[in-house]
């Protein structure tokens, strides 16, 4: 390929610039002046791939084989800032720096503490409704918890109802004519505490014995045991009458075995006595009962010695009496055996005299 070479230029040049462009092939070697031939020859300069315009006075030339390309130039192409010390000879390449104007700060800085303020806004709803959204799960959980529990407890109380309608119907069954007592048993309460209401005729259940009494109550409580579903049940009852007049109560021991009561109040009965025979020919008495068991009524008297020794026989005899025939009224013919003691009221451990029931 023909070369098109220009005119030829001599000239005294320093050794770092050449019609006035800084090169790239400067040094730093003392001050020095030499005549060189530069030549143009039309050279381009290619950056990926494109030509790069190159201004008259910045053309790339030829020294000696050495190609030189202006740097100032080439710090246009890679956007780099190129200053040249005149005083210390010194080549500057630097990184361009652009400055933002204070305005453009403030407005993005504005802009940022009004999304801040957006966030915390947006971040406090957001908690807000978090916890009512927990609160509200929290109720329905609660809502359908007892929901649940209501269901169960119908189904149970629903099987515990025809498990205790079918026990009752077999109890009234088996112990309805009892000695010609005409018992109606009902059950009520669950597989933990049973109660047992049974009418009967009054004037056949006052003419049984304590024996057959016990006999029927715990013939009722053993039957109600063999149930596998009230095995463990607590079981308490009431005799009535036909008119649902109590005659007695009763209830079980840790063995299961009967204990009877009344529907009358010891404590009452005690009061009534005392009422009544407090103060017996001039004699200053004070009466306490006890009922240690089902069968047993206990009455004590407290007295002073030397005024119960002043009584006769016969007045000890009919207040013994008197005191035994209220207890058993008070008790309903129940059968129940009295015994008492007279004891000394200065020393309650020194008995005075017994009655050994009636």
């Amino acid at each position: 390929m023909k070369l098109r070479k220009k005119p030829v230029m001599i000239a005294t040049v320093s050794a770092l610039a050449i019609s006035g462009s800084i090169f790239v092939n400067s040094t730093y070697a003392s001050q020095a002046t030499k005549q060189l031939k530069a030549m143009y020859n039309n050279i381009k300069v290619i950056y990926n791939n494109q030509e790069v315009t190159v201004d008259a006075s910045q053309e790339p030339f030829m020294v000696n084989g050495t190609t030189y390309i202006p740097l100032r130039m080439m710090g246009d192409v890679f956007d780099k800032k190129v200053t040249w010390d005149n005083t210390n000879k010194i080549v500057n390449v630097a990184d361009k720096t652009t400055q933002v104007p204070q305005t453009t700060v403030d407005t993005l800085n504005s802009q940022i503490q009004n999304l801040q303020l957006q966030l915390n806004t947006a971040t406090a709803q957001n908690t807000t409704k978090d916890t009512t959204i927990a609160q509200l799960q929290a109720q329905i959980t609660s809502l359908n918890t007892q929901i649940t529990d209501l269901k169960n407890n119908n189904t149970s109380s629903n099987s515990n109802s025809t498990t205790l309608n079918k026990l009752q119907t077999t109890l009234n069954n088996s112990y309805a004519d009892y000695k010609g007592t005409s018992a109606n048993i009902e059950l009520t309460g669950n597989s933990d505490k049973l109660k047992v209401n049974i009418k009967v005729t009054e004037s056949v259940w006052n003419d049984l014995s304590t024996s057959n009494r016990r006999t029927l109550l715990q013939n009722i409580v053993d039957a109600i045991h063999d149930n596998s579903t009230y095995d463990e049940a607590t079981v308490t009852g009431t005799v009535v009458t036909k008119n649902s007049v109590k005659l007695l109560t009763f209830s079980t021991n840790s063995s299961n075995s009967i204990i009877i009561g009344s529907n009358v109040d010891l404590s009452t009965v005690q009061t009534t006595l005392n009422n009544d025979f407090g103060t017996y020919k001039g004699v200053k008495l004070s009466i306490e009962l006890s009922n240690d068991n089902d069968e047993e009524i206990v009455f004590r008297i407290y007295a002073n010695k030397g005024d119960w020794n002043s009584l006769t026989s016969y007045q000890t005899n009919t207040l013994f009496n008197s005191v035994a025939e209220e207890i058993d009224s008070a008790y309903s013919n129940m059968n129940k055996k009295i015994y008492g003691f007279v004891y000394d009221s200065s020393n309650k451990t020194s008995i005075l005299e017994r009655y050994n029931g009636s």
